[in-house]
């Protein structure tokens, strides 16, 4: 064989090499994160291999352990006998921590939590001609953001006769928004509007599933190394009787005081399906206004989005929903989004309300 040979033939066998490591690398990845891939849409991260190996290097050399972030004062959490937990009534600030090279810096977020719980979204008139109620998660809270600069804010400065109460916070699902419209049942009329978050996650928050304490459990190992669990702390979980009659109840948030519960089998994806579907239609049931879905993450054909009840809108608002890109983070400080994605999140929901 020639010399041409032999290097076209090695150079031929190096390539099906990385090819083959790419792929399982890729496959690796998709097995870890497949519960979240909408969350981390719109983000490159280059080589799966060299993403493999670099999870590897923090495994086998982790960082030191440091506080991610702190809320100044301390208190922004209280306990809530239905919804688990809720936003103490305050001016806050979210900071959030970052070490690279050896060097600490931070950035500071200001949220302010009114009387009722929601999170400050500007001035709305006395007599308002409709009210905006925007429910959710993280997200749709505007965790990594301050009070105007979430899309809620954005949108009480748009549509200034209406009245926008931001009703979201962390870790919050579809049960928490159920349990929030129960709570304003008398106060919503025909023609006011609910926009509620989804992203494919929050199926597993909806049944409390045991991943989900899990990766309470080690989200808290890394960011909040020197908080205790609180035995207090709690989930709202759904789920559904004999019957398949919805039921709501609370469980312990924490493996520490739920050992057996967090290292349960998984509920098949259908059944999570079938809690979701039901959590939606009862939200549907619970008020006469429209409510508009903004679905943010996850994909196209979730069953869940399908044969959505009458009174359900979908908006569809995921990465590849925009031409541009759109999901920016807190300037690498946090995951969650930044102006980018809120102000995105705000142009679609303003095409859609202004019509309404």
């Amino acid at each position: 064989m020639s010399w041409r040979k032999q290097a076209a033939y090695y150079a031929l066998l190096t390539a099906l090499v990385v090819a083959a490591v790419e792929l399982l690398s890729a496959a690796f990845l998709y097995l870890q994160h497949r519960d979240r891939i909408g969350a981390a849409a719109g983000r490159a991260i280059g080589s799966p291999t060299l993403e493999v190996l670099r999870q590897a290097w923090a495994v086998l050399f982790p960082e030191p352990s440091y506080t991610r972030m702190v809320r100044i004062p301390d208190g922004f959490f209280v306990d809530d006998a239905e919804q688990g937990y809720r936003a103490n009534p305050g001016r806050y600030v979210f900071r959030y921590i970052r070490q690279r090279d050896g060097k600490s810096g931070h950035i500071d977020t200001v949220v302010s939590i009114s009387r009722d719980g929601t999170r400050f979204t500007g001035n709305a008139p006395a007599s308002p001609q409709r009210q905006i109620y925007v429910m959710g998660d993280s997200f749709v809270f505007g965790d990594g953001v301050n009070d105007r600069q979430t899309f809620a804010f954005l949108l009480q400065t748009a549509f200034s006769r209406d009245a926008v109460h931001l009703h979201a916070l962390g870790g919050y699902s579809w049960a928490n928004a159920l349990v929030t419209l129960r709570r304003l049942e008398d106060r919503i009329a025909a023609d006011d509007v609910i926009v509620l978050g989804y992203a494919a996650y929050y199926k597993e928050r909806h049944v409390a599933a045991p991943a989900r304490l899990r990766s309470i459990r080690d989200w808290m190992a890394t960011s909040f190394p020197n908080v205790e669990p609180s035995a207090n702390d709690r989930l709202l979980r759904a789920r559904l009787d004999g019957a398949d009659r919805l039921v709501l109840d609370t469980i312990p948030m924490h493996c520490r005081f739920n050992a057996d519960y967090c290292a349960s089998p998984e509920p098949s994806a259908e059944h999570v399906d079938k809690v979701s579907i039901a959590l939606l239609r009862a939200i549907a049931r619970t008020t006469k206004a429209k409510v508009y879905l903004l679905h943010m993450f996850g994909p196209k054909d979730d069953p869940v989005l399908a044969n959505l009840p009458a009174t359900v809108e979908l908006i569809a608002a995921t990465p590849a929903d925009f031409s541009y890109a759109m999901r920016d983070d807190v300037m690498g400080f946090d995951d969650h989004g930044g102006p980018y994605w809120h102000y995105a999140m705000f142009m679609r929901l303003k095409q859609v309300l202004a019509v309404d």
